[in-house]
């Protein structure tokens, strides 16, 4: 039976891998591809109470340019960590901002989409901001009325006013998927809740409700099951060492999301993880691999693809430096818990420390290091660093706390 079992296993990964290399041979000059990426919707109005219709726009046009099968496509997630950076630095407040003069040029994008929405009644006022970092004219301008009739015609809409204005975008196909309103409100108000504490009551109970909306709305099901393969190797990752039923349950739960939704980096790079976690390097190089030639803005494959280069971990240092610049996820706040890569804290350690603390050796730097690695469950890295902040400034509470919280 064992042998059986052994025989299925390696099978599975033999189809996997020839999945994986099928998607790099089956897309043709994928690096030639311009790179696309779409900023976080801005909702002027209503102010409060449809955060969710911004993040439904800003991913399903992302979605359907990606489907269109002929643009490499910035991840969402990665827009929406540069989109916040460039809020926080006040580069997104003036109008006259040119969007190539700031740091987000570090992904090499060929456009950048920045839209702003406006729902009265049952119409949306949509002005639409393209940045082009080709050419001299950086910046083209649209402001259109559209219905509010469904998902499907409104998002269609949209494309139609990007292929109108700019040939780059001219003759998209647009995938229908029949969602509706309420699936959408449901699915996207239940994701930007924060993951309570895994394996907690309100922890199950989340689950509960997205087993629920899975049945109710089979059309979301590819983004449903995307988040539950999140869920399910941050449970995972709970036990020490990793739970790997779960991961393989994950796994099935990305290849269907895949089946639906091809050519996304994101399920591959979350696949990669995946095989990193169940000590697969040779898989899990191979879909960072897949993912990073889908889209080369992915610095979260090029992590993984460092980590897995090699026989020593220092091997791909390059890579990791790369994708620490494209994605640096490590130095940002983190509150929703939707971030199954902090997973990868222990490992890129060195390349952290040296990003973080050269020639920045002040209280919040290491504060907010030892944050990190707090939330990460790595209690000595985290001690030392909640130590030299109250060294440098004893006076300050906080370290102090957290270091009394990591004892108990």
């Amino acid at each position: 039976m064992n042998v059986l079992v052994h025989i299925l296993t390696k099978s599975k990964l033999l189809i996997l891998a020839i999945f994986a290399i099928e998607v790099l041979f089956t897309i043709p000059h994928l690096q030639a591809r311009p790179s696309v990426g779409v900023l976080s919707v801005s909702l002027s109005y209503p102010s409060r109470g449809m955060e969710w219709l911004g993040s439904f726009i800003q991913e399903e046009l992302s979605t359907q340019l990606q489907l269109s099968d002929r643009y490499s496509i910035i991840s969402p997630e990665i827009m929406k960590r540069w989109n916040n950076r460039l809020k926080t630095s006040g580069r997104l407040d003036s109008s006259s901002t040119d969007l190539k003069e700031t740091e987000i040029s570090i992904l090499k994008p060929d456009r950048i989409l920045r839209l702003s929405i406006q729902k009265v009644l049952n119409k949306l006022s949509v002005n639409w901001e393209i940045f082009n970092f080709q050419e001299k004219k950086t910046l083209s301008r649209i402001k259109k009325i559209h219905s509010w009739t469904s998902p499907d015609i409104l998002i269609e809409s949209l494309l139609d006013d990007l292929a109108n204005q700019d040939k780059l975008f001219s003759n998209i196909n647009y995938f229908p998927l029949n969602y509706s309103w309420e699936g959408i409100r449901l699915f996207y108000q239940w994701k930007q809740k924060s993951l309570p504490k895994v394996n907690s009551i309100a922890w199950k109970e989340k689950k509960s409700e997205m087993e629920s909306l899975l049945l109710s709305y089979p059309e979301m099901s590819a983004s449903i099951k995307f988040c539950r393969a999140v869920i399910r190797i941050l449970e995972s990752s709970y036990i020490n060492p990793v739970h790997v039923p779960s991961l393989n349950s994950a796994e099935n739960d990305i290849i269907a999301s895949m089946k639906l939704h091809p050519g996304n980096a994101d399920h591959h790079t979350l696949l990669s993880l995946v095989h990193f976690l169940r000590n697969e390097p040779l898989f899990a190089k191979q879909q960072a691999n897949v993912a990073s030639k889908i889209s080369q803005s992915n610095g979260l494959s090029l992590i993984l693809y460092g980590l897995t280069i090699g026989k020593v971990p220092k091997a791909g240092g390059n890579y990791i430096s790369k994708g620490l610049r494209l994605y640096p996820f490590i130095e940002e706040s983190i509150s929703d818990g939707w971030e199954p890569y902090r997973i990868l804290l222990k490992d890129i350690e060195p390349w952290l420390v040296s990003r973080s603390l050269e020639g920045k050796s002040n209280y919040d730097n290491f504060l907010n290091y030892g944050k990190q690695f707090y939330k990460a469950r790595i209690w000595d890295k985290a001690t030392k660093a909640f130590e030299e902040a109250s060294a440098i400034d004893p006076s300050l509470h906080e370290p102090l706390l957290f270091l009394a919280q990591i004892k108990l």
